[in-house]
């Protein structure tokens, strides 16, 4: 009888400390925020835990029982049942994140999925969208501070380059404005000398008709200067120096147009003017390239006129970059068959814009060098020859200081061109 009493009494103190320790469990359970599900091969949940977690997709009693597919969104549903496969076949724990809609908003977890002998693995999910918040907010930062480390580039970039340009717009207006004395001074002369030279050439002529006598010291002397191809030639050399001192006051006038130093602010001005100044002054480089213009009947146009100018320089000069280095891979056989040429377009598109098209025939570009080309530094030209800067500060012409529109079209081993779409009135 004792014995049995004992056995009663040690039975019950069993009982006891399991109930305590299943009450101890289901508190520790219920204090944790992770979600504990077990779940079969299938994919049937078999247990939960706790049944109260606020993060849980739906209410254990919804769950238990059910499969992922009737519980789940399809998509996610399958993605879970193959993670639960992996799991099974190859015995090792595997973590993903994903977001599910709770409470009418979207909740991010992460979980770990391990085996749980042959036929079961257990669910292990945490909410961790305060950490998603917090990655979302540093990465937005980190683009922030990228967006503003490119913004500090172009706006170095800009400076630079307008200084550049500044100075070299001071440069070329003082040499322009020096070499115009000179020339209009010459140019101005060369009519009045020609007339001078004339009625010496006359009188000399009658001097001949007159003298009789023909005096051989005159006659050796005019046999030693052969007077009558001075007489031939002379008129020839007079009508070469002013086709020589006209060409030079249209190149002074080509670069005093491209500087316009004298033009800071908006004003209207011909762009064909600006776009034959800029192909003068790059005459040299375009001895055999041949350019085509065709242009249309525009108005003037409200711009900044030098800046502008700048903007056709870079483009006539890549466009030329791009012809010396296709020739450089052809003969010159395949280069008399098709000779380097650039084609400048200009048109209305309608009543408020115009749009100027610059095509070369050149090496072209892929699309991935066409998407860099406008970034500040970016550069396909060899070390000392290009500074990466000259299309970035176009865009910034066209795009920001005269609210245009800069596109690139290209094709390799076929040629570039570049279309320009600028208001004829920028407005106040």
């Amino acid at each position: 009888m004792i014995s049995a009493a004992g056995d009663i009494d040690k039975h019950q103190e069993t009982e006891e400390a399991l109930r305590d320790s299943q009450i101890e469990l289901l508190a520790l359970f219920n204090a944790i925020q992770d979600v504990i599900l077990v779940v079969s091969a299938e994919g049937r949940y078999l247990k939960v835990a706790p049944s109260s977690a606020p993060s849980l997709y739906k209410p254990s009693e919804e769950i238990l029982g059910k499969t992922i597919h009737e519980v789940l969104p399809s998509a996610f549903a399958d993605y879970c049942y193959d993670c639960i496969q992996k799991t099974l076949a190859t015995k090792k724990t595997v973590t993903i994140e994903y977001s599910l809609p709770i409470d009418d908003q979207e909740v991010w977890f992460e979980a770990s999925i391990a085996p749980m002998g042959e036929n079961n693995v257990v669910i292990v999910a945490r909410d961790i969208n305060d950490r998603k918040r917090l990655e979302d907010q540093l990465r937005q930062q980190a683009e922030d501070l990228a967006q503003t480390l490119q913004e500090l580039k172009r706006t170095q970039a800009q400076m630079i380059h307008s200084e550049k340009m500044s100075s070299l717009g001071q440069l070329v207006a003082g040499v322009a404005h020096e070499i115009n004395n000179p020339v209009n001074f010459i140019h101005g002369n060369i009519t009045p000398l020609h007339e001078y030279i004339q009625d010496l050439l006359r009188l000399i002529e009658l001097y001949q008709k007159y003298d009789v006598d023909n005096h051989p010291e005159i006659q050796e002397l005019i046999d030693e200067i052969d007077l009558e191809y001075i007489k031939e030639d002379l008129p020839k050399t007079l009508n070469s120096m002013n086709v020589g001192t006209e060409r030079i006051r249209q190149i002074v006038l080509s670069l005093r147009s491209f500087s316009r130093m004298d033009e800071a602010d908006f004003k209207e001005v011909d762009i064909h003017a600006g776009i034959n100044s800029t192909l003068m002054i790059l005459k040299r480089r375009l001895q055999d390239i041949e350019v085509i213009t065709d242009y249309g009947k525009l108005p003037l146009v409200e711009c900044y006129a030098g800046e502008l100018n700048q903007v056709f320089m870079n483009i006539l000069v890549n466009g030329i970059d791009a012809i010396e280095q296709r020739n450089s891979q052809l003969t010159l056989a395949e280069i008399q068959a098709n000779p380097g040429k650039i084609h400048v377009r200009t048109e209305l598109v309608n009543s408020q814009w115009l749009e100027i098209a610059i095509a070369d025939n050149g090496i072209g570009m892929n699309e991935q060098v066409q998407k860099q080309m406008m970034n500040p530094f970016f550069t396909t030209k060899p070390v000392g020859k290009g500074t990466g800067l000259g299309m970035s500060i176009s865009y910034q012409i066209i795009t920001e200081r005269h609210r245009g529109k800069l596109h690139c079209h290209s094709i390799p081993g076929k040629g570039t061109e570049f279309v320009i779409q600028i208001p004829i009135h920028q407005g106040k």
